[in-house]
């Protein structure tokens, strides 16, 4: 190996490791994932209904759909290391002003209005953007390790909420992870986020190869891509903030809950990379088949027996796990990357549209049956539908290799 290339192999495990922290304390986990714990203490202290609380889940949600196509035009332009590292401080701003939340239900839902925005930088594309100019015949590899930074957040940050909160309360909770963004996430980012040198005619090249964003949107495999990524919106994210309040409903303690969802960040962390590492391999949207699969078995077993918690959440754990691997991956691998940046931020803005909605669904469900067993059966026979749109993507465009051609792969 040149001295060049093993420059470069070391600047792009450097950016990958600086994804993996980046992620593992962005709002992806602590504004979503990690949401979960924070609902039954909020819930009692201001006397607010679980729908309430809970809609700042949904209100993240819609507020990404609006986001991410900006973060696509701000990484596309500018980089995504310069927009991760002016995001990082006001997202700890964010997560800060809530030590200060009054009782006042305006006040908590402008707050998670602002989150988003002073975030913008932090969504999964940026530092997937910046993971996918290092790499291109372990692409899904190299992606599937920076996303496995959201499956350690989602393993270590609620064992972090659990543990303040068991000594203090929620409010001091959001400062220590305000905190923690702060010092740790922005320092490691700053020191480890690299980009290609515009010099660099291999990047360059790369950079300069694949379909134009309008002319992409008008595909059929974009539009099947859209659709089943919001019904995958509608089912996951939904189950995983709900989780904690299900398993108290169904007998397990708070303690024993948070170790469930421990458990499902574990199961995401260790599916992030198992899965990046299988597409390389295998045709992706035949593993999102298999996942999907799992991921109604583990709606069903909620519904029906919730004693086992620990197998459906890892069954939810390696569904998250999938899905943003495999979208960074369909998106070079169908449409290049000279509108990455937008396309990946236009189909995520779509996945989180049926989050909102799929979030605000279940809670309502659960609110007007008394029980999350009407929603989740529902959730199941939508995972199931996704089974069924994978089945119709066709064969990769372009190919993985020292530098992507036009070329077929079979689906097989």
């Amino acid at each position: 190996m040149s001295s060049e290339s093993s420059e470069l192999r070391k600047e792009g495990v450097l950016t990958t490791f600086g994804s993996v922290v980046g992620l593992a304390f962005g709002p992806s986990v602590i504004a979503i994932l990690a949401i979960s714990p924070f609902i039954p203490p909020i819930e009692q202290e201001f006397g607010w209904s679980r729908v309430q609380v809970s809609m700042a889940a949904t209100i993240v949600s819609y507020m990404v759909v609006l986001v991410s196509p900006l973060q696509g035009l701000l990484v596309d332009r500018f980089g995504p290391r310069k927009v991760i590292l002016t995001s990082i401080p006001l997202f700890s701003l964010g997560l800060a002003s809530l030590y200060f939340l009054p009782d006042s239900l305006p006040v908590y839902y402008t707050i998670w209005v602002l989150i988003p925005l002073l975030s913008i930088g932090l969504w999964p594309l940026g530092y997937l953007q910046a993971v996918s100019q290092w790499f291109e015949k372990k692409l899904g590899f190299a992606l599937g390790c920076a996303n496995a930074g959201i499956g350690v957040g989602s393993t270590v940050v609620p064992l972090i909420i659990a543990a303040i909160m068991a000594v203090y309360d929620w409010r001091t909770a959001f400062l220590g992870l305000a905190a923690i963004v702060l010092f740790i996430t922005w320092p490691v980012t700053y020191f480890t986020i690299k980009e290609p040198l515009a010099s660099d005619e291999h990047q360059a090249s790369q950079a300069a190869l694949g379909t134009p964003f309008k002319t992409a949107t008008r595909e059929p495999v974009f539009i099947l891509l859209c659709v089943a990524f919001f019904l995958l919106g509608l089912t996951a994210t939904s189950l995983v903030t709900q989780q904690v309040p299900l398993l108290i409903e169904a007998g397990w303690t708070q303690t024993e809950a948070s170790f469930v969802q421990a458990l499902f960040g574990f199961s995401l962390l260790f599916a992030r990379v198992f899965i990046g590492f299988i597409i390389d391999h295998v045709f992706a949207p035949r593993v999102m088949q298999v996942v999907s699969v799992g991921g109604a078995l583990a709606c069903i077993l909620y519904a029906v027996y919730p004693q086992a918690g620990i197998v459906s959440a890892m069954l939810l754990g390696f569904l998250l796990g999938a899905e943003f691997d495999v979208l960074a991956f369909l998106i070079k691998r169908y449409f290049g990357n000279i509108a990455y940046g937008r396309l990946y931020g236009v189909i995520f803005g779509v996945f989180y549209l049926g989050s909102g909605l799929g979030i605000l669904g279940l809670s309502s469900s659960r609110q007007v049956f008394g029980d999350y067993d009407t929603g989740l059966f529902i959730a199941a026979g939508i995972l199931l539908s996704c089974v069924v749109l994978n089945a119709f993507l066709p064969a990769y465009r372009y190919k993985a290799g020292n530098q992507d051609q036009p070329g077929p792969s079979s689906p097989a």
